[in-house]
């Protein structure tokens, strides 16, 4: 296992430091504190230890939402630099100003410097300001560390809590809005079908669901629940084909699920397509049963006019043959 050999190094050089060096600089009587100053730069590879911190990687097997989280602040995070830059930029140019118009000596503006300090920690974040200015009288290095702590921690991540849970907030807002939607549908639609004398214990038939369209009751509340009634009309056929028993019959809860999906304000999804597909080949089933019938229909009156023409030509044929006939007779007989 690397991890393990990884770890196994640094308690390696733990005990270097820590012991080993130290033993032998007794027995050698080192005791002055400045020859060991030299040994300091050993301190450096404690560093290594920080290390260990990519182990956390391991967590994201465990939590993927940690995964997603890093993944979003990656992907904002030009716009944050850019946003730190026209924070500093705007930060640098009031810094000037109030530099340029303070005359006299001043704790917050005797220099540029001081002056974009007062303004970041005083003006923008005055909460930390008295940890941070604590701090850098210590060691000015640990400004850059602190403030980088700050902004990550407290601006961008606090920020990036706020956003999750407004997208949370409102996805609950959608999900309880469809809800109080569906039970107000299925309220409206059970009311009307009483009053109609329709009963659903068994299901709902297509002449039931037909003769309801008919019907200015039921054709508000479909509207009220932003459905088309005319794209209705046009799928029973489908709906019925589709989600029909036996017995022909659907389901109440089905009904008021066709309903909802006939909202125009739903996204087009792969089911719709794939619905949208059988109801063209009904319609064209359809179409081509009316062609055929009609083709039919106009074979036959054309067999029976051809019929007609054929037979009122034989007749016309005989009548021509029994005439030249009389006439060959009467002009024989003469003769002879």
């Amino acid at each position: 296992d690397r991890w393990f050999v990884f770890d196994a190094l640094l308690v390696t050089l733990m005990i270097l430091e820590t012991w080993v060096i130290t033993l032998v600089f007794f027995f050698l009587e080192v005791r002055s504190s400045s020859n060991l100053s030299d040994l300091s730069l050993l301190r450096i590879v404690r560093m290594v230890k920080l290390l260990r911190i990519s182990r956390m990687a391991r967590l994201m097997r465990g939590l993927p939402e940690l995964f997603i989280l890093l993944k979003g602040l990656r992907a904002a995070a030009r716009s944050v630099a850019l946003f730190w830059v026209l924070w500093w930029i705007l930060i640098y140019v009031y810094a000037l100003v109030f530099r340029l118009i303070t005359d006299e000596p001043s704790v917050h503006f005797g220099t540029v410097p001081d002056a974009m300090n007062s303004l970041l920690l005083d003006g923008i974040l005055p909460s930390h300001s008295n940890f941070v200015n604590a701090i850098t009288k210590e060691n000015f290095v640990y400004w850059p560390l602190v403030l980088s702590f700050i902004a990550i921690a407290y601006v961008l991540l606090m920020n990036m809590l706020v956003g999750v849970l407004v997208e949370v907030v409102q996805a609950i807002a959608v999900t309880e809005k469809e809800g109080i939607t569906v039970s107000g549908l299925a309220t409206d639609l059970r009311t009307v079908m009483a009053a109609q004398g329709v009963t659903f214990d068994k299901g709902l038939n297509k002449e039931s669901v037909e003769n309801l369209i008919c019907e200015p009751d039921f054709v508000h509340v479909i509207e009220m629940a932003g459905a088309d009634v005319l794209t209705l009309a046009d799928m029973i056929h489908v709906f019925f084909e589709d989600q029909g028993d036996e017995d022909g019959n659907v389901t109440f809860e089905d009904f008021v699920e066709t309903i909802l999906n006939l909202r125009g304000t739903n996204p087009a999804k792969v089911k719709d397509v794939k619905s949208q597909l059988r109801a063209i080949k009904v319609a064209v089933k359809e179409t081509e049963v009316a062609i055929r019938g009609a083709l039919f229909d106009e074979i036959n009156d054309l067999r029976t006019v051809l019929h007609q023409h054929v037979t009122d030509l034989r007749d016309d044929s005989r009548a021509q043959t029994l005439t030249s006939d009389d006439d060959f007779g009467a002009y024989g007989g003469s003769s002879f």
